[in-house]
């Protein structure tokens, strides 16, 4: 299963420098289960041609040679029809000018006159185009079509040499956008909390008690949130994994924490205003009793190194999340229902997933299951092993219908 799993796209690809990119998007969009047909504007074709994404696709690639009933009698009226998303990758100025005016000048405009799907737009071209009055005029007329959704481009190294915003965006963000654009808006004007990654509690200038928590979870937990049209505080460990600021839903923040008391005041000043605490963070358990100033030789770690809890983050925000939904996870080597509903109470959390770890399981990039349980039933939920990003959808629906029945 994935995330475009029986989906029919097109993807339109227009004449910029950036037209090589839509290839690997091509393959990107079909990794995560599209069906991919290709047209191409005759710019796009002078920097790439139709038989690589043929030869990719193994569909069809149409130009405005097939404007009029072309490849196998198909006009951009029937090519239009039953379509699950068009995307637009990249998109020059010139293309974007034309939805905002409803030109149909070529197979590719023409198309997305016809089409009653959602269309995703990634505009790409130079700093000074990209920042022009003109052009951001026709990015908000376009943004506020019903089913449009623009992708903000990146900023850095352009083809001239010059350096700023109007880059091809990562294809991770294109994606997002794509998946964002076919899943109901539940959480859109929600405000979402979510802490991932490990704490590090330092025993000297050069030793820490941490865990091997990589902060994959509650990234794609914040991803998930994201396109579901939340705005995203997320509170992230030291570790490397990363979330995209300018990805679907928004406006996002990222507050970087080190200890178990760092993340406490990160998570209790984001709070406010907040609708749902997602505690995917693998806070440390424990930190010494003091530390030392100075490392600590060989010989010094024969002596037992006293430690206390650290401060358990849910229990001490208890009162502050009553009237939001709380999401907990509970890493055990043993996971049973029993004991994953005592710590759900325990918590005060209104969802709990409990997975096993240990022998490659719960940490990294590996397939996730175990045992959700809820304040509102008895019963439990076994979810099979998947991979983080189909979890972390899965969880959110949950979440949602928590939000929903707080504020209903």
């Amino acid at each position: 299963m994935a995330m475009l799993d029986n989906k029919k796209v097109v993807l339109g690809v227009t004449g910029g420098i950036a037209a090589y990119k839509a290839a690997y998007l091509a393959r990107e969009l079909m990794r995560h289960g599209a069906t991919v047909g290709t047209i191409l504007t005759e710019s796009a074709t002078r920097f790439v041609a139709p038989l690589t994404f043929e030869s990719l696709t193994e569909q069809p690639c149409r130009t405005d040679a097939d404007m009029f009933g072309g490849v196998r009698g198909q006009t951009h009226v029937s090519l239009a029809r039953g379509l699950d998303l068009l995307v637009i990758a990249p998109c020059t100025a010139t293309t974007l000018a034309a939805l905002a005016t409803g030109s149909a000048g070529n197979m590719l405009t023409a198309t997305a006159l016809a089409a009653s799907c959602p269309v995703v737009v990634s505009p790409a071209m130079h700093t000074n185009m990209w920042l022009s009055p003109q052009v951001q005029r026709n990015v908000e007329i376009v943004s506020g079509f019903p089913g449009y959704l623009i992708v903000p481009p990146d900023e850095g190294d352009l083809a001239s040499g010059d350096t700023g915003p109007g880059r091809f965006p990562p294809l991770e963000r294109i994606i997002s956008y794509c998946i964002a654009a076919l899943t109901p808006q539940t959480l859109r004007g929600r405000t979402v909390v979510v802490t991932a990654g490990p704490t590090r509690e330092p025993i000297d200038p050069v030793r820490v008690i941490t865990n091997p928590s990589t902060g994959r979870m509650g990234v794609e937990l914040a991803n998930a949130a994201a396109r579901l049209g939340a705005s995203v505080r997320l509170i992230l460990g030291p570790c490397e994994a990363g979330f995209d600021l300018l990805g679907p839903g928004g406006p996002h923040t990222i507050t970087r924490v080190e200890t178990t008391g760092d993340m406490l005041e990160a998570v209790r000043n984001a709070l406010p205003g907040s609708d749902a605490l997602l505690m995917a963070a693998a806070p440390a358990d424990e930190r010494p009793v003091s530390r030392s100033n100075d490392k600590i030789g060989k010989d010094g770690f024969g002596r037992l190194l006293p430690i206390e809890p650290t401060p358990d983050i849910l229990a001490t925000l208890r009162q502050q999340t009553r009237a939001m939904a709380v999401l907990a996870f509970a890493a055990e080597t043993g996971v049973t229902a029993a004991a994953a509903t005592a710590k759900l109470e325990r918590k005060g959390a209104d969802l709990l997933f409990a997975n096993p770890v240990g022998g490659g399981r719960g940490f990294g990039n590996v397939p996730d299951g175990g045992i959700l349980v809820g304040v509102d039933s008895d019963s439990h939920r076994q979810i099979p092993p998947m991979t983080k990003d189909l979890l972390a959808a899965l969880l959110l629906d949950e979440v949602s219908k928590v939000i929903a029945k707080k504020n209903g």
